[in-house]
């Protein structure tokens, strides 16, 4: 679940645990919004949980729920 979009990143909660997955926010010519995420930065959860990477299996997960979210609202996504 997306909880907050800024111009640097899209935090995410999952399992209780969230996540800042970094990228960059643009604006495509629909008037809607675009992001790019930077998925080789994508390494750790927040804190309290900073300690556990997280896995292939987790950021398959995030991606697709916020590729999810996007399209629900017209917006563009790029997985760089």
């Amino acid at each position: 679940m997306i909880l907050e979009v800024n111009r640097g990143n899209i935090k995410v909660s999952l399992y209780g645990k969230t996540v800042h997955v970094p990228g960059e926010m643009f604006f495509p010519p629909n008037d809607k919004m675009g992001f790019a995420i930077d998925i080789k930065n994508l390494k750790h959860w927040d804190f309290p949980h900073q300690d556990l990477e997280l896995t292939q299996g987790e950021i398959d997960e995030i991606l697709h729920d916020i590729q999810d979210e996007f399209k629900k609202g017209g917006h563009s996504l790029e997985i760089e």
